[in-house]
């Protein structure tokens, strides 16, 4: 029996924008150097015979490639030509196996996930699916079971689900032969989309598809901005579950004060007079006279400098918060620089819940505390304030002293207009990617007015 497993990387990620402007989701950083794909690929070694991943046309396809290169990572790759949804993904995926190939762990290669998911669903066995509760299964594919529990139905999203719902994790192991025939065979969906989620539902009329589930499990589906403060949380605990006390590989300076489970990576360097509470995990440069709070995060390269406090903040290789600036419960993209005086407001001024406007719609983040999420290379002038919840496209500029309300285009400079702001085009200027235009292009119809 060979079986392979089949990772779906073909998505964008509209709605985690700006981090996704110059990067497909898959690719989205961890710590430690993983990102969501390599880490998905190194938790199945061991539990299939091969990799299989289906990826975009274009530049998105080939970051993929070559990062799982870099990892020394081998897989076979396929590519979806035109984004027609899941069931065209893996039908691409499918069908470009070698014939030897008897079994197929479909993933999709945007989710955290802990080991013990893909060995409770091996050891089950095909044909199977895997599950988990969820206290939002209206958010979700929500699975329906038979008196004898084998899968009846996979219902997307239905407004009726109650809490507690076992939801679909988007991992299953089939037959390949009975998947690449379901497959061949879908029909759009009312969304216009084929669905992976038909195929998996015509396989249950045929034969009993078992639910995997486990109480132990780790699962996010990382689709929204601050689910990947929850993400890195994960990885923190998992690395990190025994630790209590600094653990310094890296330089520290005299007079600097590290408390509690802290990790300062082997080239990170914590200069005099700062102050880094952990849970912390730092692979850049602190202080000098910084401070650092709990869950916070600092990539190679990234440097929370002189008078500088950041709290609960993720900041990407590259990202400065060099002089004076307040960064909470905010992420940094890679090369972000902020001006002296910059402030990432995290809490509104009536307290109430912060909300995103994602792919149009006014979401709840549910977080009473949620700052900016700005793209790579973004920067601020000086004295910038980012209200709560802001997104900062990709390559944008913010006029000094500017007050940030709403969403901000990729490769657009902010500049004050009297009493208002005015949005100028940065393309031409500064030489933005193609890639990042189309981004732009995709998401500004959706941004806050």
């Amino acid at each position: 029996m060979t079986r392979y497993a089949v990772v779906l990387a073909a998505g964008w990620g509209e709605r985690l924008w700006p981090l996704t402007s110059t990067r497909p989701k898959p690719l989205l950083p961890l710590p430690g150097g993983d990102t969501l794909i390599s880490r998905l690929i190194g938790q199945l070694r061991g539990l299939v015979d091969g990799f299989l991943v289906v990826v975009r046309k274009g530049w998105m396809g080939e970051a993929i490639r070559k990062h799982l290169e870099e990892k020394r990572m081998e897989a076979l790759y396929a590519v979806q030509e035109e984004p027609r949804g899941t069931g065209d993904a893996a039908r691409v995926g499918v069908e470009a196996l070698p014939r030897s190939v008897d079994e197929v762990l479909l993933v999709n290669g945007d989710l955290l996930v802990s080991r013990n998911v893909f060995e409770k669903l091996v050891k089950v066995g095909a044909p199977s699916v895997a599950a988990v509760p969820s206290n939002e299964p209206w958010n979700y594919g929500v699975l329906k079971l038979s008196s004898t529990g084998c899968l009846e139905a996979i219902v997307e999203k239905p407004v009726d689900a109650k809490p507690g719902s076992l939801i679909n994790t988007g991992i299953y192991l089939l037959p390949r032969q009975s998947l690449e025939e379901e497959l061949a065979q879908l029909k759009p969906s009312p969304r216009g989309e084929l669905e992976v989620t038909d195929a998996v539902t015509a396989i249950a009329r045929k034969t009993c598809v078992h639910v995997a589930s486990g109480e132990d499990w780790v699962w996010l589906d990382i689709g929204r901005p601050w689910d990947v403060f929850t993400a890195y949380r994960v990885v923190f605990e998992e690395r990190f579950s025994e630790l209590r006390e600094p653990l310094a590989e890296g330089e520290v300076e005299p007079g600097t004060v590290l408390r509690g489970p802290v990790y300062v990576a082997k080239d990170a360097v914590v200069r005099s007079h700062s102050v880094v509470e952990g849970p912390a995990w730092i692979e850049g440069e602190v202080g000098p006279f910084a401070r650092v709070r709990p869950w916070s995060f600092l990539h190679p390269g990234s440097r929370a400098a002189t008078h500088t406090e950041v709290k609960a903040s993720i900041l990407l290789r590259g990202a400065k918060a060099p002089h004076l600036n307040y960064v909470g419960d905010s992420i940094l993209g890679e090369e972000v620089n902020l001006g002296a005086g910059t402030i990432t407001a995290n809490l509104r001024f009536d307290h109430a819940t912060v909300k995103v406007v994602l792919k149009g719609r006014r979401v709840d983040s549910g977080r009473n505390k949620l700052g900016a999420i700005m793209g790579d290379y973004a920067q601020t002038g000086i004295n910038v304030s980012l209200f709560p919840g802001v997104r900062v496209g990709a390559y944008s500029w913010i006029h000094p002293s500017a007050r940030v309300e709403r969403d901000v285009p990729d490769c657009t400079y902010l500049r004050l207009r009297g009493e208002g702001v005015e949005l100028r085009d940065l393309a031409e200027r500064i030489q933005c990617p193609d890639y990042v235009i189309e981004a732009r292009r995709k998401v500004s119809r959706w941004l806050s007015p």
